[in-house]
């Protein structure tokens, strides 16, 4: 009996230690990661940085995780062990929008070195957003990237100022902001002309609780041949830690009378862009969209 009972002690042991670092990763790991039920599918190690401004995870390697068949409905993001928040696969064939934090699949738009972690949201009759709170900003996640040294803030878009010339006619004054460490190219509406520049993006619009009734633009967008396929001389470059001033003008508006209103805009960046022409010569190239909003009052 003596020399047995050395040998379960010995068998708890190994036991317990396997268990520990099987989910380790969950209770104690650090940096940022990712699970799908009990399985980690996602480590601060396979990181190479993540980007603030659109919440999309670059990677070392591949999301091949993304397409592996696991039992999955949902999955969850730690911050250095601690569970921040869950979300969810949405498929971008279904009619409906998820609410919180998702990951659309299949991953159609992006390359496959990328796990890009969206938000959805939207804003009732009353102008009020539904669910109010996106938790992938949290501060203990951006702690948990900074000491791996994988945070980066990407672009920043702000809406300087709208002006009404005559009916129909509104010019849409934006400021493009680098506060990170990378230049960035970005989509230039100037280099592009408005057309192209749309067919990324619907563009400005208004929308009035009092009427119900959204107001919007109506330009003719021109699709690339092939859909897909994108040119670096539609891009500008914006160095670290510059600002732009960027001038969209619209000469089709729905005509629109005083009151008051929750202005949109989305300020779109590539997709379709292999990991190998990521970056350039001068800087990388800014991937994903910036959703802009604000009240709005017309005198």
């Amino acid at each position: 009996m003596k020399t047995f009972l050395p040998f379960i002690a010995l068998l708890l042991i190994l036991t317990i230690g396997c268990d520990q670092d099987e989910i380790g990763p969950i209770r104690k790991g650090e940096g940022l990661s990712m699970t799908i039920g009990d399985k980690v599918v996602l480590a601060a190690k396979d990181i190479d940085y993540y980007d603030l401004s659109t919440h999309f995870i670059y990677l070392k390697g591949t999301n091949s995780f993304l397409t592996d068949k696991l039992v999955r409905d949902s999955f969850q993001i730690y911050a250095n062990g601690e569970k921040i928040y869950k979300g969810t696969f949405h498929a971008w064939y279904m009619s409906s929008m998820p609410l919180g934090p998702a990951i659309y699949t299949p991953g159609l738009f992006y390359g496959d070195y990328l796990v890009p972690i969206a938000y959805g949201s939207y804003f009732n009759t009353d102008g009020v957003k539904v669910p109010p709170a996106d938790p992938r900003s949290d501060p203990r996640i951006i702690e948990a990237l900074k000491s791996w040294n994988q945070f980066h803030v990407g672009l920043q878009c702000e809406i300087r100022s709208v002006q009404f010339k005559s009916v129909g006619k509104v010019s849409l004054e934006l400021e493009l902001i680098n506060n990170d460490s990378f230049n960035y190219y970005y989509l230039d509406p100037e280099k592009m002309g408005t057309g192209l520049f749309h067919y990324f993006t619907n563009g400005l619009s208004f929308w009035s609780p009092t009427l119900k009734q959204s107001f919007e633009n109506h330009i003719q967008h021109i699709q690339p041949d092939p859909w897909d396929s994108w040119d670096m001389n539609w891009l500008s470059l914006i160095r670290s830690h510059e600002k732009r001033t960027i001038w969209i003008n619209y000469t089709n508006f729905d005509p629109i009378s005083s009151g008051s209103y929750k202005l949109y805009f989305r300020f779109p960046g590539l997709s379709h862009v292999e990991k190998a022409e990521l970056v350039q010569r001068n800087g990388r190239i800014w991937l994903g969209d910036l959703d802009l909003s604000q009240d709005f009052q017309i005198r």
